[in-house]
């Protein structure tokens, strides 16, 4: 198969705005799953974008990384259309973590240098402190602590805090997080969030997320149904709406206080 022509043009240093115009993608020609979105996520900004499962989110997200092709649209990173970015320059300014991002057998270390191979042991050091992972693994080997296939001699939560932290050694300008703080347990996903608070006052973030409770704090929210942005606002404009985010929204915090109050009986 030949390979895709990437393009040659690098994107600056600094912060980074993203933006999405008219965009439309299919993975099979008579089956649309993105019908003409616009988003704009402006250099420093957290954006969030919600929406029920397979409506389109984690396409955009793929996108964005240069994992899918062939779009229609525009799609430009820094002013400069994607199409135009070389694709190792782009991987170095755009981060993607998702819920199920890949460790590899060998040391904590190798698998952290992979983001950044000349990293010190202090920036090392500094970025498994920020996911709270430090203590844990001085308990252990710290940086020599030695990860099975799949880091499956971890359990989920300290799996996905050791992804973020290779990813913020990367020290890009766009972080994408595609459901990165679900399926894990309640304390991860606490930190999760935090740590990813903490980089939107920095960096450009998009949350892609199923449980709104994470995205209240989003400078901007974009509801996607259908591959279709159905509403945009921050979290007390689309409340205000009254309409699909505000419905999404009510039920699924009746659903959580449900389960802690079924727990407060027990």
């Amino acid at each position: 198969m030949p390979e895709p022509q990437a393009g040659e043009k690098t994107l600056p240093d600094g912060a980074l705005d993203v933006t999405l115009k008219d965009v439309h993608f299919s993975y099979e020609e008579d089956r649309e799953i993105l019908k003409g979105v616009k988003l704009d996520l402006p250099a420093g900004s957290f954006v969030s974008l919600v929406g029920e499962s397979g409506c389109g989110k984690s396409t955009i997200a793929g996108l964005l990384a240069a994992k899918n092709r062939g779009y229609t649209g525009e799609i430009t990173i820094g002013g400069i259309s994607l199409s135009e970015i070389n694709e190792e320059n782009l991987m170095k300014h755009v981060v993607l973590i998702r819920h199920n991002s890949y460790l590899f057998k060998g040391t904590v270390e190798e698998n952290l240098k992979m983001a950044k191979p000349d990293a010190t042991e202090a920036e090392m050091n500094t970025v498994l402190e920020k996911v709270n992972l430090l203590g844990f693994l001085q308990t252990q080997d710290g940086l020599q602590t030695k990860l099975l296939e799949k880091a499956s001699n971890l359990s989920g939560g300290q799996c996905q805090r050791l992804v973020i932290a290779r990813a913020l050694l990367r020290d890009s300008a766009v972080y994408i997080f595609d459901e990165a703080a679900s399926n894990i347990d309640v304390e991860s996903e606490e930190l999760i969030m935090d740590v990813i608070h903490q980089l939107a006052r920095t960096k450009t973030v998009l949350l892609i997320s199923h449980r709104l409770a994470n995205v209240v704090n989003s400078d901007q929210i974009y509801f996607l149904k259908d591959g279709e942005i159905k509403e945009g606002g921050n979290h007390e404009e689309l409340m205000q709406m009254n309409g699909e985010y505000r419905h999404l929204y009510d039920s699924q915090m009746t659903l959580e206080n449900y389960g802690k109050e079924g727990t407060a009986d027990v």
